[in-house]
């Protein structure tokens, strides 16, 4: 079993011989190193002025300052995408498509209040 340890500098070479080695013998069929798959997601949906709108004002029910701080970025970046004169990143996306979800569970995890 392969366990994880500590790299010092006593240690780096071994550690990188013993790990070229493995991989040396799994590329000669005498190793199967343990591998994982993942499904990848599909890219966060698009959101519109008005959606990104209705989820600062219906389902959280905050101001723009404070969207802003539960995103992550600036008041004039949510009064740009509101105005639809700027949209949503990637991150912000994504971000957006958690809250949209479920929003109370989303609260919860980036709260400073640890639950239970």
């Amino acid at each position: 079993m392969n366990t994880r340890k500590k790299v010092t500098s006593e240690n780096l070479f071994n550690l990188l011989s013993d790990g070229l080695d493995e991989g040396l013998n799994h590329a000669k069929g005498k190793l199967t190193l343990k591998s994982e798959t993942l499904e990848l997601p599909p890219e966060p949906p698009t959101f519109s002025k008005t959606k990104i709108k209705k989820i600062r004002e219906q389902i959280l029910k905050v101001s723009q300052p404070v969207f802003a701080s539960i995103v992550g970025c600036t008041p004039s970046s949510i009064k740009s995408w509101e105005r639809g004169e700027n949209h949503p990143n990637g991150p912000a996306k994504r971000l957006l498509q958690l809250i949209e979800k479920d929003p109370a569970y989303f609260l919860e995890v980036i709260s400073a209040k640890k639950v239970g």
